[in-house]
């Protein structure tokens, strides 16, 4: 790819663009744009970038990600466009087209040749859809899992607007909103966090609602054994010369039952009882 300006000198902590927070050309050396919103954007693609790579990212690696991309775009978006129509049915998947807001009846493949500089900005509408759709459907199943790495994803895409932005900035060019791109694939990033975070919210939600009704049913078995052991023990409580002995007859009395607990734990429900209700054993 040719760049118009230089990521590693332009967004490395170690590079004076890193420091100084500069856009930073290749073909004019002298040159160097101080532009917070291409900066900004720039720079958290860059980390994104240096995160994948372990924390030491190269001109050579970045060049080679960059250029073999476009080519794994086009697969995913042809096998994803293989799953989604055969989703499109009545009573299936519905997919709407966002500039008309019709019905999408087919999706198309795409054949561009992946080694055009244009090529990532032909298949960007496509991926977005892709990103969007797989955003909804995680959200509503409440899971995260994407076909792709989104960070890194929408990272690339952000690096490439903001290097066409810088080139419309060195050649002094105005009369359109150069940020416009720029600023939608960092929404994207924002937005990832923000998914995960209801995501979590909703399971950690679930969760607590589950937990809680398991323990109500819980305390609900419960305390139909106490009222069946406490309702029987009172008409029969002469024929047990002790709590203790009670317990270990209620033990097997309530496995009849369909309930099981330890004698000890009986000899405490009816030791309880008695107190509450004055009865003495002799």
């Amino acid at each position: 790819m040719k760049w118009t300006i230089d990521p590693i000198k332009s967004f490395s902590s170690d590079e004076e663009g890193g420091r100084k927070q500069l856009l930073i050309f290749i073909d004019n050396r002298d040159l160097a744009i101080s532009d917070k919103t291409l900066w900004k954007a720039g720079k958290e693609a860059f980390n994104i970038f240096l995160e994948n790579a372990g924390g030491e990212l190269t001109e050579a690696g970045l060049e080679e990600f960059v250029t073999k991309t476009p080519k794994q775009l086009i697969r995913l978006w042809n096998e994803w466009v293989d799953v989604a129509n055969n989703h499109i049915r009545p009573g299936g998947v519905e997919f709407t087209n966002k500039e008309t807001g019709e019905p999408v009846s087919k999706f198309e493949h795409i054949i561009i040749d992946p080694q055009s500089p244009w090529a990532p900005f032909e298949l960007e509408p496509s991926i977005s859809q892709i990103d969007d759709f797989f955003s909804n459907l995680d959200l509503y199943r409440g899971e995260a899992n994407f076909p792709f790495n989104r960070k890194l994803m929408a990272a690339y895409f952000t690096i490439l607007h903001v290097d066409m932005a810088a080139s419309i900035l060195e050649s002094e060019g105005t009369g359109f909103n150069i940020y416009g791109r720029v600023t939608f694939w960092l929404e994207k990033l924002k937005n990832y966090a923000e998914a995960e975070r209801a995501i979590e919210a909703r399971q950690e939600y679930f969760h607590r609602k589950k937990s809680q009704m398991m323990n109500s049913q819980r305390h609900a078995r419960r305390n139909k054994a106490v009222n069946l052991v406490t309702t029987d023990w009172i008409k029969r409580k002469t024929d047990f010369r002790s709590a203790e002995k009670a317990g270990q007859h209620y033990a097997e009395w309530l496995i009849e039952k369909g309930y099981e607990f330890e004698p000890r734990t009986i000899t405490g429900w009816i030791l309880k009882y008695a107190k509450e209700n004055g009865i003495v054993f002799r």
